[in-house]
């Protein structure tokens, strides 16, 4: 609350001296005189909060960058700033592109803290950021949240509880609580009008609609979006009696259609201030209740998997809603609080979605899943276009997309634009990981079959045929590794673009009754003969045709063979792949690298070394005391909130520790184990064919309990010896390393596919 008073210098030097008195106060009323103020000066810089749930500190991050944001995934801002985003709305044109900036109407701020100590408080479980002062003769507590329930709909409310005092004097002073509204500059992205005012429900209000100033793309998008907010007037001061609290509440709405956004400001307005905090809450524990992550023994790791938790589900749409949802446009590498700016990747939608973020979110959220994989279907026409004009078949999607599906990547990047096509693969996995987990029939006939099978075409057209090696070959692409463009036969390209040709075989015999695919075995025939770069000398993949040894790289890419892919591979090809690209991984690449080779060398039960990659993967990126990530580590920054490093530390708790992988024929289970310093690991909420499962690991054992089933989908666990038949209300210990692989019946006795590529002499990991 102090920064937005120290203006000048006079008003920066009266903060400093306050400070120092408030903190002078609180040492001596709770440490004594012998407590050294430079240390209280450093803890409150800290998450001092010692439940998992809730981040609390004396004193905000200098950097506004690490302030928290509240969400919905319709709205979305952070704490204090002068900004709103909106789902779907962008300005510019096409590399141009960006979130359309909404000057923050729901920017209220508290002006009459200087003389208390406030404390700051996310709470991830109820999803609302809270300001507490206490003072003299009233407790004050500001709540700050976007609505879960009327989703167009930023919440202020200021509770005053005054203090019960005896007055001998019988002398009652009013309390008075100065208050004000800080929207920023006008937005230079979106055009409103001068604010109309008028009385809605005795209430002073305030509204405006405007238009982005620049589409996105005239040929998919001729008109530009229209955003139109209502917002409640904000006096100077808030007046309470001494003798009874109030809440007051200030709200904003935003939507596409005025009436939408009107109807829901009118709405919000005639409920009962705590009936519509409550609400609220309600909704964030309804997606608790569906499935969470809980950690005990390490308070630290607790704390980061909530926050991950938390931001994520504040950037995905509320599933229950006032009213309907409007089309959601994707979850970008900073979440929907973020991407105005070239640094926060401008709320475009990358490869990160699919192959970091939708792992986990598939795993306890498979409706969140499917939201995502909808984004890539109602664009399909665009990767169609994409993919005619540079001479290809099917659907070729691009590697940034917004508002329209086209491609927007900067003017800076044409090299990524033009040769990073992996992302179109990696939508081809997304769906494949989709179906081995909820065989969802609907998907594929409304969009899934033709999506998957147009992606096999656009790799079968760019597949050309060495007719020295008799092989494949895929060239001018670029891997992972940004730092080497326009090579050929990259090894992770190469295996999603197998892998795509390999689904698409597969689903055509899953939609043949109502989808007609063409000549699917071909698809499996250039699978099978696509190059994949492999040195026998040396028993390692080389990242691509024709690469140095020693040369430097960005980032995870080979590695990414063992996993997530999880393409077979001798155990002694694995084991050299991630030695080898370990040191020569630069330093000042994103997060995620680290969390992959964690997996790996969990894989390979190399458990010390695991616990130190995993441990690299997060503590010089997680920014306190509300556990933003940074892209880059400290000292640098780069992209902020960083989802795409924090899906990278996910899939190191799921997918490693907790040892679970998803095939097109079964879920496995193998070597559960606790990560760093934890004495136990619950996962509630594993959604599976249907079935509700809960994997908790503990220094004892592991149990696999089961909450529900889908008929139509039995299920069975073979734990090495006997199969065990799952029913609703059976918990099963799973004794010994594993694999513990649960099934159920074939799907259509379609034939799974052989994802063998190029090298399939090779043994894979654990035969």
């Amino acid at each position: 609350m102090w920064h937005f008073l120290a203006r000048n210098k006079q008003a920066a030097a009266m903060l400093a001296i306050l400070t120092a008195a408030a903190l002078v106060v609180i040492f001596l009323a709770t440490k004594g005189s012998s407590y050294n103020v430079v240390e209280r000066i450093h803890e409150e810089t800290k998450d001092l909060s010692e439940s998992a749930e809730i981040f609390s500190t004396f004193t905000l991050p200098s950097d506004d960058h690490f302030m928290p944001s509240v969400g919905n995934g319709h709205i979305a801002t952070n704490v204090f700033s002068d900004t709103v985003y909106m789902n779907g709305v962008y300005n510019g044109r096409k590399g141009e592109s960006r979130r359309a900036r909404i000057p923050a109407w729901a920017n209220v701020r508290l002006n009459s803290t200087l003389t208390q100590t406030p404390v700051y408080s996310l709470n991830t479980k109820h999803g609302v950021f809270t300001v507490t002062v206490d003072r003299e003769r009233s407790i004050i507590t500001q709540r700050i949240f976007a609505h879960r329930y009327y989703t167009r709909a930023i919440v202020n409310q200021i509770r005053v509880e005054p203090k019960r005092r005896i007055d001998p004097n019988h002398i009652h002073h009013e309390i008075w609580i100065a208050i004000k509204l800080m929207p920023g500059a006008d937005s230079k992205d979106i055009e409103f009008p001068s604010p109309t005012p008028e009385f809605i429900n005795g209430r002073s209000v305030w509204s405006a609609c405007g238009k982005t100033r620049v589409s996105e793309d005239p040929e998919y998008q001729p008109l530009p979006v229209n955003v139109c907010a209502y917002w409640t007037s904000v006096p100077n001061h808030l007046v309470v009696p001494h003798h009874q609290p109030r809440v007051f509440t200030f709200v904003m709405t935003a939507d596409k259609n005025e009436t939408v956004a009107r109807q829901e400001f009118i709405k919000v307005l005639q409920e009962d201030g705590e009936e519509l905090y409550d609400k609220h809450v309600d909704q964030w524990q309804k997606l608790y209740r569906e499935a969470s992550m809980e950690i005990d023994g390490n308070l630290q790791l607790a704390k980061i998997v909530n926050g991950i938790w938390y931001y994520y589900l504040s950037s995905l749409p509320s599933i229950e809603t006032y009213q309907p949802s409007d089309k959601y446009y994707g979850l970008s590498p900073t979440g929907l609080a973020r991407g105005g700016s070239f640094e926060d990747y401008e709320g475009h939608n990358f490869w990160d979605t699919e192959m970091w973020i939708y792992p986990n979110i598939l795993l306890l959220y498979p409706d969140y899943a499917k939201v995502l994989l909808q984004y890539r279907l109602e664009n399909a026409y665009v990767a169609a276009e994409l993919a005619k004009i540079t001479g290809n078949k099917g659907y070729r999607f691009p590697w940034e997309s917004a508002f329209t599906g086209g491609e927007v990547t900067q003017p800076c990047c044409p090299e990524v634009a033009e040769f990073e096509q992996h992302v179109t693969g990696c939508i081809s996995f997304a769906a494949r990981q989709y179906l081995a987990v909820t065989r969802d029939e609907d998907w594929l006939q409304h969009g899934g079959c033709s999506i998957v099978t147009n992606i096999a075409e656009f790799w079968a057209s760019r597949a050309v045929i060495n007719y020295t090696t008799g092989l494949y070959d895929i060239s001018n692409v670029m891997g992972p590794d940004e730092d080497h463009s326009n090579v050929t036969n990259s090894v992770f390209t190469n295996v999603v673009a197998g892998y795509s040709l390999y689904l698409a075989q597969y689903v055509a015999c899953l939609c043949q009754s109502y989808y007609e695919a063409k000549e699917p075995d071909r698809w499996a025939d250039i699978a099978w003969s696509l190059a994949l770069p492999y040195d026998t000398t040396l028993d390692y993949h080389p990242q691509f045709a024709g690469y140095k040894r020693g040369d430097v790289i960005k980032q995870a890419d080979a590695v990414l063979l063992g996993y997530p892919l999880q393409y077979p591979m001798n155990i002694s090809t694995r084991a050299n792949d991630l030695l080898y690209y370990e040191s020569v991984t630069r330093n000042s690449g994103p997060a995620m690298t680290w969390s992959m080779h964690a997996i790996g060398q969990l894989q390979l039960e190399d458990n010390l070394k695991a616990a130190t990659l995993f441990n690299r993967s997060y503590e010089a990126y997680v920014r306190e005391p509300f556990k933003i990530w940074s892209e880059l580590r400290r000292p640098d920054v780069g992209a902020v909130n960083f989802f795409t490093g924090m899906g990278g530390f996910l899939q190191a708790l799921l997918f490693g520790y907790a040892g679970i992988s998803v095939h097109l024929d079964k879920m496995v289970i193998a070597k559960p184990q606790l990560p760093p310093e934890a004495t136990k690991f619950k996962i509630r909420g594993i959604k599976y064919l249907g079935a509700h499962l809960t994997l908790e690991m503990q220094v004892a054992g592991t149990t696999l309990s089961v909450t529900s089933l889908d008929d139509q989908w039995p299920l069975t666990m073979f734990n090495g010896k006997y199969n065990i038949t799952l029913v609703p209300g059976l918990t099963v210990t799973l004794v010994g390393p594993g694999p513990f692989t649960i099934h159920s019946v074939h799907w259509k006795d379609c034939k799974l596919p052989a994802d063998v590529i190029g090298q399939n002499y090779l043994r894979p990991i654990g035969s």
